[in-house]
């Protein structure tokens, strides 16, 4: 019998109720996987994914990241991260993460984060990778050696007094960028193939938002501090992670630059890193067309490291 619940967990930086979702269909779990979204996304987009392993015998748990979802303080501060930066999304991580051991003890807790989340997710390990058993990397966006501009200037708006600011303008102007191969099947066709998946974004006043200053000095942020090598303590070496990749996702900028990332975790220490990369998909891979197929190669890692 399948079981849904919503909880509320309450942020340890700065009590903010953080929103989740758990579903399982069974009283003796193979382990936990705690799925974290990407920018403008939120936890029930995860639900089909999670539905599929909760029917291989694992509970799931999902929360909206801050400033997204129903993981706000009022309807209208969609896409304002409420100024908490790295260490506020690490710290919501941290909350989410204790919630989910006081709740399930001794058996094993995984990660699989998608784009946004894959950068809050390697943040977070930085420091605690020994709180987890193993971590799936989703559409991860490569670095980017212009996201130091874009800090310096999202940093001057943030003190100007101006974090709640719209940048729908550099937004667009980067999704453009990304749906240049795809313009001609629609806007935002980047992300994904299935136009029935963007027809459900576009319609999701919780999901099709703009995001504030505030939000995009937080993305670059993380990005910078993903790919610093500085302060990487690799306790947990030998952590099983796996890197997922559409082939025709822009995120990746390159396959060089994707690769270049995936070798990156050797550099800071970690030992068992591997990737697969799928042709024909984009950036959301966990909703693509041909999904199925992803879903049986992360369970197939997941049951390898069990």
């Amino acid at each position: 019998m399948e079981m849904k619940t919503l909880s509320k967990i309450s942020s340890s930086y700065d009590g903010l109720e953080i929103s989740a979702i758990e579903t399982h269909k069974t009283t003796h779990p193979k382990g936990v996987i705690l799925f974290i979204h990407g920018l403008c996304g939120r936890k029930e987009r995860q639900l089909p994914a999670m539905e599929y392993f909760a029917d291989k015998g694992y509970i799931c748990v999902c929360f909206d990241l801050r400033g997204h979802g129903d993981s706000v303080r009022k309807e209208d501060d969609r896409g304002y991260m409420y100024q908490a930066g790295t260490e506020g999304m690490t710290k919501d991580i941290e909350s989410v993460m204790e919630w989910i051991k006081n709740r399930y003890d001794n058996i094993p807790v995984f990660i699989t984060a998608h784009s946004l989340g894959s950068l809050a997710a390697r943040t977070y390990i930085k420091r605690n990778d020994i709180a987890i058993d193993g971590l799936i990397l989703c559409g991860s966006p490569s670095y980017n050696p212009f996201s130091r501009v874009g800090i310096w200037l999202m940093k001057a708006v943030c003190r100007s007094g101006h974090s709640r600011a719209k940048t729908g303008m550099l937004q667009n102007l980067v999704s453009s960028g990304y749906n240049r191969r795809f313009r001609k099947e629609g806007w935002q066709a980047w992300t994904c193939s299935d136009p029935e998946i963007r027809k459900l974004f576009e319609n999701d006043e919780k999901c099709n938002i703009t995001i504030t200053a505030d939000c995009s000095l937080t993305l670059l942020e993380l990005m910078a501090e993903t790919y610093d090598k500085e302060g990487w303590r690799a306790y947990n070496h030998e952590l099983p992670i796996l890197f997922i990749s559409g082939a025709d996702d822009p995120c990746m900028i390159s396959m060089k630059r994707f690769h270049k990332s995936v070798g990156f975790m050797n550099t800071v220490g970690y030992s068992n890193v591997s990737s697969i990369v799928f042709s024909g998909m984009r950036h959301e891979v966990l909703n693509e067309k041909g999904k199925e197929a992803i879903w049986d190669e992360m369970l197939a890692f997941l049951q390898n490291i069990c």
